[in-house]
């Protein structure tokens, strides 16, 4: 199944991204939670809504910083190289292989 070559070049550049993202928003929000009380702190886990407010806590806080833009690029990366995976994995299908 992983054997094609984009496969191999693909996956480990999938889950290198995957950690980044996943680092780098855990370290946010351990960030944000430094400063808030902690009846008002923003869970690890990810939520569409802890994420929303992620974004305003952290821009609040850290206005100068990339951190939260660099995150949102890494998970788009994730996207795209999973939208190249499928395509690969479909052709070499539709070929025979």
């Amino acid at each position: 199944m992983f054997d094609s070559v984009p496969a191999k070049f693909i996956l480990p550049m999938f889950f290198a991204f995957y950690l980044t993202a996943l680092f780098l928003y855990h370290f946010m929000v351990y960030r944000v939670n430094k400063h808030l009380p902690p009846d008002k702190r923003i869970p690890h886990s990810l939520t569409f809504g802890q994420r929303d407010r992620l974004a305003r806590e952290y821009s609040a806080l850290y206005p100068r910083s990339i951190l939260y833009r660099l995150t949102l690029l890494c998970a788009a990366t994730l996207l795209v190289l999973a939208a190249a995976f499928a395509s690969f994995r479909i052709w070499d299908a539709a070929r025979g292989k």
